[in-house]
């Protein structure tokens, strides 16, 4: 009796200091001191504020419905910067020129190449392609040795009136004043001691006196800008006229020149 006593006894304190050790572990290791405020002193409130924040975003989804026919619409802008006094001329202009002078058909048996001086007042669009020119130029194509000793050095004035189509194929930021153009339309020239081909291929002597045909012309040429309204231009064009009774009488003159704007 006395041993089971002593075992309950054993097992008691056991048990205790169990439970002592788990107390002293659950004892806060840092203590904070309470003081009692003193007169005079001001305590110190630090607040702490914790938001919480939450968003919500919500997508919705509008169709629209078109019915009925729809038009596309494609709209291009190309700017392009160059130098002022480089701006493509415009508006009206005059312009002088000179170069060789090609005469063939029924001018080829009498005449051979020579020159011509020409001038011509023109119009040029400022936002657009279409132009028109009047042209006067006046021949001197040279006698051939067959025909020399009987006639006197031919003259042929040529006018013409034409459309102008400037082609801006070139007009770049790379090339910014050079550019391409086409002309054509009616053609009306004079001459004189002019030996031209018959229907028969028979050379008719001139009578010294003025002559005139109709027809027309078509060319091209190509410009420069020298700038301050200025430009180079070379051209050339094939000129025609007929008579009843003769050969069609063609031309091919070469012409470099300068306009004014």
């Amino acid at each position: 009796m006395t041993r089971i006593a002593s075992q309950f006894r054993l097992a008691a304190a056991l048990t205790l200091g169990l439970a002592a050790v788990a107390a002293a572990q659950a004892k806060p290791t840092k203590t904070v001191p309470i003081t009692k405020e003193a007169p005079g002193e001001v305590v110190r409130v630090d607040t702490v504020r914790v938001h919480d924040t939450v968003t919500t975003t919500r997508y919705v989804r509008d169709t629209l419905t078109v019915t009925g026919p729809t038009i596309t619409r494609y709209d291009t802008v190309n700017v392009m910067t160059i130098p002022g006094y480089l701006d493509y001329g415009h508006g009206l202009y005059f312009g002088l020129g000179a170069g060789p002078e090609y005469p063939s058909a029924g001018l080829g048996g009498g005449q051979i190449p020579g020159y011509l001086f020409r001038a011509n007042l023109g119009w040029d669009a400022m936002n657009g392609p279409l132009g028109f020119r009047l042209t006067g130029e006046w021949a001197r194509p040279d006698e051939s040795q067959t025909t020399g000793a009987f006639t006197a050095r031919p003259s042929i004035i040529n006018t013409t009136a034409d459309l102008k189509l400037r082609i801006p194929y070139f007009r770049s930021a790379r090339f910014p004043g050079f550019g391409l153009y086409a002309v054509g339309g009616a053609a009306m020239a004079f001459y004189k001691d002019i030996v031209m081909e018959d229907e028969n291929k028979n050379n008719v002597l001139p009578d010294g006196s003025w002559h005139d045909q109709f027809g027309y012309n078509l060319g091209g040429g190509a410009t420069i800008q020298l700038g301050h309204k200025r430009e180079v231009f070379v051209e050339a064009r094939y000129i025609t006229t007929s008579k009843s009774g003769f050969e069609n009488n063609h031309q091919i003159p070469v012409v470099l020149g300068i306009n004014w704007y």
